[in-house]
């Protein structure tokens, strides 16, 4: 992890990063708040436009609390 980026554990709530692809969606990283989660999918997105490797685009999402009846 780079010096100055705060990624939370994976089991933890608040805003994930997702890859989309052209069969499908990856997570990549956990933030605790939105601005952070944002940030990194700008970085991200600059990233991929000048070495596309097969991600469309990343995008940030809630994380879905589950429950814990099942």
């Amino acid at each position: 992890m780079e010096r100055g980026k705060t990624e939370v554990s994976l089991g933890e709530a608040g805003y994930k990063v997702v890859a989309v692809m052209f069969f499908g969606k990856k997570e990549v990283a956990r933030f605790p708040t939105r601005e952070q989660a944002e940030w990194r999918a700008k970085e991200l997105n600059e990233h991929s436009e000048r070495n596309p490797r097969g991600y469309v685009q990343y995008l940030v999402q809630p994380v879905e609390e589950r429950s814990r009846n099942g």
